[in-house]
């Protein structure tokens, strides 16, 4: 059901003109030609408002949602309510209100001898009130729009470039496997798991630290899974590491992990470097205590045989 504000009435006084019905469904009281008769106007600008008899109109102007401000129209004053959903400012003014001649201070009054065409007009407080400088700042910008939009250009032009973006020149190759610490090789680099093993090829060599392990992540991880499927892996423990056992996670990102190993000089005894493309091993390890938990998971059903 749509919600309904109360409006003035500025192009035509809040009377019938013709014999009608009061169209709030639960009344469809006869309003008589020359009888009040208000309209009230949607909250919504595309759906049509309602014309109402007088007692429908005072119910509209009770309820708790609803707040009464005066209105002069042509011929009579009309207490007319507005529909509000916050008391909080907000980053639009608020409506203009026209206040009838007798309600405006004698500060308000015109000079002697001035002509007023119309309704005097004046501000509501709360539109000359200090806001919040951060809800003001967070706010900028016109109604309706987010500070996801005033990113929109950013992003385009950044998706644009992905778009038409060439392969990466230099590109390395990864050996990626599934290990676990502990075992009768305490002393190693991680016991293998089953033959989770697998390899990409053409990855960007200028790959930082927290793209790897993005790349190991979601190659070896669903094998995991499948390998030890009913056992409630605690995936976040994991860890990736490389060759010589150092956990990429205390790498700072933005800064190319692999790419130096692979720059050499390009002739002997000369100082330039060129690059060489070369594999490069990364394991995702499973801690020792959760493979533990593991392998007594799988030892208890042969218990029960």
């Amino acid at each position: 059901m749509s919600q309904f504000e109360l409006v003035s009435q500025f192009t035509e006084d809040a009377y019938a003109t013709e014999d009608r019905l009061c169209e709030r469904p639960t009344c469809r009281l006869k309003i008589a030609k020359g009888a009040p008769c208000f309209y009230v106007a949607t909250i919504e600008p595309e759906k049509p408002g309602r014309h109402v008899c007088g007692p429908c109109y005072a119910r509209y102007q009770t309820k708790v949602a609803t707040s009464v401000r005066s209105v002069r129209t042509v011929g009579t004053l009309s207490s007319v309510s507005c529909h509000t959903t916050t008391d909080q400012p907000t980053i639009n003014p608020p409506p203009v209100v026209a206040f009838s001649q007798a309600h405006i201070g004698q500060s308000m009054r015109p000079p002697p001898g001035t002509h007023s065409a119309g309704p005097a007009i004046t501000v509501p407080s709360s539109w000359g009130q200090p806001h919040d400088i951060t809800h003001a700042h967070r706010s900028s910008g016109p109604s309706g729009y987010t500070e996801n939009h005033a990113n929109y250009g950013a992003q385009r032009e950044r998706w644009a470039k992905l778009a038409y973006a060439l392969p990466p020149m230099d590109t390395i190759t990864l050996e990626i496997s599934a290990v676990h610490e502990g075992g009768a090789r305490k002393k190693g680099h991680g016991v293998p798991i089953g033959n989770i093993r697998e390899g990409k090829k053409d990855v960007d060599a200028r790959i930082d630290a927290p793209g790897l392990m993005e790349i190991a992540f979601d190659t070896v991880i669903p094998k995991i899974l499948t390998f030890g499927a009913g056992f409630p892996w605690r995936i976040e423990e994991f860890v990736v590491r490389d060759a010589m056992w150092v956990d990429l996670s205390t790498h700072a990102a933005a800064l190319p992990y692999f790419f130096s190993q692979c720059m050499i000089a390009s002739k002997k005894g000369s100082k330039g470097l060129t690059f060489k493309t070369k594999q490069f091993a990364l394991m995702v390890v499973v801690p020792e205590a959760q493979w533990n938990e593991y392998e007594e998971w799988v030892e208890k059903p042969e218990e029960v045989c």
